[in-house]
């Protein structure tokens, strides 16, 4: 990592990724219902534990990082591994899609 970003530009990613994860997760929906017949329910319960639990710490640490360059940059090792976890719920989306649209009796699909 050249730089470490500005303190505030961290926060505001790692609030946004969190939610943006939050809100693809929610219970009930289509994703969720895939994922409990996928079997990853109980994976997908400690993920969406552990996005809240940064979600509480990076409030609690809001403005200190500013100056604080160890702060910092694990915050911005943080806001990169949020990034990675909102790829694999992008692409476990894709994947009930994928099923979805092979399933015999889907418009313009293979059966």
């Amino acid at each position: 990592m050249e730089a470490v970003e500005d303190a505030t530009t961290l926060e505001a990613a790692i609030g946004w990724l969190a939610d943006t994860i939050l809100a693809n997760l929610p219970d009930g929906g289509k994703l969720d219902s895939w994922i409990r017949q996928a079997g990853l329910g109980n994976d997908i319960g400690k993920l969406k534990a552990e996005v809240e639990a940064v979600e509480m710490v990076s409030s609690a640490v809001q403005g200190r990082a500013a100056g604080n360059k160890p702060l910092a940059r694990s915050l911005a090792a943080v806001k990169e591994l949020l990034y990675d976890a909102d790829d694999a719920v992008d692409e476990l989306d894709c994947y009930r899609l994928q099923q979805h649209q092979l399933q015999p009796g889907n418009f313009g699909l293979r059966q």
